[in-house]
């Protein structure tokens, strides 16, 4: 069993908000599969099950609000019996540009509270994680504002595509590990802006 975890915040109107971008990778899993997401009783969370690849895998996004996800996450892997290592997060990254992505085994969770929430209740930095570039953000907002406000419009074609990608990152992740997955996923600020413009030239 793996579990695949994407960090947001619940109710509609964090539905497009910067700081849902782990709950829009997640989503964008069960769509692929026809999974649908479910509100679970026995811990705060909404849930799928699907297969990726030879994986029997649970899709959560935790409804307890971002900086008290780690309750869910730990009631999950408690729950279905799975390691650290079998756990991917994925989440927002405001110190990473728009469009740009990182794989990574283990780390720090750096200043999001999601995360931070995350590390306190598995009490270890051992499981792989993809960030989701969504920053810089603008001097003159301040940090809540920016990542609890939406994505403009004219991200909206930029947006599907860093959703597309980061869900390809998970899927690769649990098919062929998180090494490789780095090596073909993580991209410098230069290239995701490439492949954006790229992409959106091609539609």
């Amino acid at each position: 069993m793996k579990l695949v975890v994407g960090l947001g915040n619940p109710g509609k109107e964090y539905e497009r908000s910067r700081h849902n971008v782990g709950f829009m990778v997640v989503e964008e899993l069960a769509r692929r599969r026809g999974a649908e997401l479910k509100k679970m009783f026995w811990f705060p969370a909404r849930q799928a099950k699907c297969r990726i690849g030879e994986c029997e895998v649970r899709l959560i996004e935790p409804t307890t609000y971002m900086n008290r996800s780690g309750r869910a996450v730990w009631g999950a892997m408690k729950k279905w019996h799975v390691d650290p290592a079998d756990t991917v997060v994925v989440y927002d990254d405001v110190d990473m540009e728009f469009g740009s992505l990182r794989v990574r085994g283990k780390g720090s969770g750096g200043s999001h509270n999601g995360m931070k929430s995350v590390l306190e209740w598995l009490q270890t930095k051992a499981f792989p994680r993809v960030r989701v570039g969504i920053g810089p953000k603008p001097d003159e907002m301040d940090m809540i504002g920016f990542v609890l406000g939406d994505f403009p419009d004219d991200d909206s074609l930029g947006l599907e595509k860093v959703v597309e990608r980061a869900a390809d990152a998970v899927e690769s992740i649990l098919s062929i590990g998180t090494e490789r997955t780095m090596n073909a996923f993580n991209r410098s600020k230069a290239d995701a802006k490439r492949g954006l413009r790229d992409e959106s030239n091609d539609r």
